[in-house]
């Protein structure tokens, strides 16, 4: 479902209102974004480098209407005053809105096998569903690679796909990234590549072409 720009604006204005106290702590979520977010050194809040070098990761309060608030050092703080994992409670938060079913599109063989999902999802955070890697883990018995290529479309799918299959998925990404509203990263990664740079710094945590552009 479509929001109108005028809502998305409304209720960013609410969230942003808000003070850390007033912040219901089931809506965080951890969201990847270019790394190219924090190069500047002025990122208002929490955030990570992955290993793979061109994505990051850090939070956001998930507001109605499609919108989203940063986590900022102010949230930080009063979050761990009170001594919550948040990091951790982020991650949760982001399975039990999932669901059971990985994705929200399939890639199949002729035979009805699935091969690839797509992750598209209402909130936007189709990306940061790579970050749940036993429910992925479990559902690609044998192995899987992911893609990102916009904020708010992800890809995993099997290991040692077929010629044919690999070319759906290479034109899937490269239409994404470069038709997309929010670009993200081009390249095809390894699960292990959207863990945090630094092991210290824990996570916490059809017409297939088409897909990625807007209206």
């Amino acid at each position: 479902m479509n929001v109108r720009p005028q809502t998305q604006l409304r209720e960013m204005r609410k969230g942003l209102e808000l003070r850390p106290d007033e912040i219901d702590i089931r809506r965080i979520a951890p969201v990847l974004v270019p790394a190219a977010f924090f190069a500047v050194g002025n990122w208002p809040g929490p955030h990570a480098r992955l290993r793979a070098g061109d994505i990051g990761l850090t939070w956001a309060v998930v507001l109605t209407g499609q919108a989203m608030r940063y986590v900022d050092f102010e949230m930080q703080e009063h979050w761990d005053a009170l001594g919550i994992d948040w990091k951790a409670l982020a991650l949760r938060n982001l399975a039990e809105h999932s669901g059971d079913r990985p994705g929200t599109h399939a890639l199949r063989r002729d035979d009805g096998e699935v091969y690839g999902v797509v992750f598209m999802h209402p909130d936007g955070l189709g990306p940061s569903r790579l970050l749940l890697r036993d429910q992925l883990s479990a559902f690609f018995s044998g192995g899987y690679q992911v893609a990102l290529p916009e904020m708010s479309c992800a890809l995993a799918f099997s290991v040692g796909l077929e010629k044919k299959e690999l070319a759906t998925v290479q034109d899937l990404v490269d239409n994404c990234y470069q038709n997309g509203t929010r670009p993200l990263a081009p390249g095809i990664y390894a699960p292990e590549d959207l863990l945090p740079e630094m092991e210290s710094a824990p996570l916490g945590i059809g017409a297939v072409g088409n897909l990625c552009q807007g209206p």
